[in-house]
């Protein structure tokens, strides 16, 4: 592990609270000045110190995740036209948008809506166009033929739940899916000595970021959390994040570390035929038991999907 002094941990600090802020106001005016204010550095040095901890320009950063956001909500809200999308991402104009999304992913917005509607519904990955469009083939929300055992599962385990809002202290991290475990080790560490590891309902909860249909798994983002139920102060890496209440499809499993997969396509699967569709919020898994704590040496948790009407 990379040793940090207090400096570099509030520089860190700044950038992770100029990203949650990047996040949620992607439709709003997101300014060099605005944002070097909410990092609390001179936009003179803002830009530089950005592209150092991050490896990516802010002006890039910003577009890939508005268009990475708008190629997201074309395929979860087929009939919402182009050109709203294109302003609900924060482009100030429908041609400013076609050029950015033709440039990224190498389609026009509608043309990538209808590959991509096709190939879902085909239920298939061989010759697919999925490549192209920089979709994993490993990406948890594809759709595919279940096995017995999980389409019994959808009928017992999963159901629509007002979920309360969680606060939460939160690692983030930002690559292959398997890795999180280090941003945990790291979450503990730090949370131990400040006592936030007591409380019994104390759960841990991974929050996703990015759609990993749209954005390339070295891009993806996720946090690793601890729930709390005071305020703490966030410091370096550790930040904090709240998810409000909201309407959720609700899934719970015991699973080995190799079922998180069809987990999710389960609930994907699951949620297309509830007459919901995903809602524009983060989906978040939320532990009970880890393996080590598990008779069977399973994880048992909720995946939790924010949905709306369809």
């Amino acid at each position: 592990m990379i040793a940090r002094n207090r400096y570099q941990k509030e520089y860190i600090f700044r950038i992770n609270k100029v990203i949650d802020y990047i996040d949620s106001h992607l439709d709003d005016k997101l300014s060099l000045g605005i944002l070097a204010d909410v990092a609390s550095f001179s936009p003179y040095h803002f830009h530089r110190i950005f592209s150092a901890f991050t490896g990516e320009t802010l002006n890039s950063f910003i577009k890939r995740l508005r268009i990475e956001k708008a190629a997201s909500l074309l395929l979860n809200n087929p009939d919402i036209p182009v050109s709203d999308i294109a302003y609900t991402c924060g482009f100030n104009s429908n041609s400013v948008f076609c050029r950015a999304f033709k440039a990224y992913f190498k389609y026009n917005a509608q043309n990538y809506r209808q590959a991509m509607l096709d190939e879902l519904s085909k239920n298939s990955q061989s010759n697919s166009k999925i490549d192209k469009l920089k979709i994993n083939s490993n990406d948890y929300i594809r759709i595919v033929e279940l096995t017995t055992k999980w389409r019994n599962l959808m009928k017992t385990n999963i159901e629509i739940k007002e979920m309360p809002a969680l606060d939460l202290i939160y690692c983030r991290h930002k690559g292959q899916y398997d890795q999180i475990g280090k941003a945990y080790e790291k979450l503990f560490k730090w949370a131990g000595p400040r006592g936030l590891l007591n409380f019994p309902e104390t759960k841990t909860a991974t929050v996703y970021h990015d759609d990993p249909k749209v954005t390339d798994t070295d891009n993806v983002r996720q946090s690793a959390c601890i729930t709390v139920n005071k305020d703490v102060k966030p410091e370096g890496e550790f930040g904090k994040l709240h998810l409000p209440e909201c309407k959720c499809a609700v899934g719970h499993f015991e699973i080995d570390v190799t079922e998180f997969e069809q987990a999710w396509n389960t609930m994907c699967l699951w949620v297309s035929e509830s007459g919901y569709q995903p809602d524009d919020k983060n989906p978040y898994e939320l532990y009970y038991a880890d393996p080590e704590h598990h008779p069977e040496n399973k994880f048992e948790l909720d995946i939790c999907i924010p949905v709306k009407p369809l």
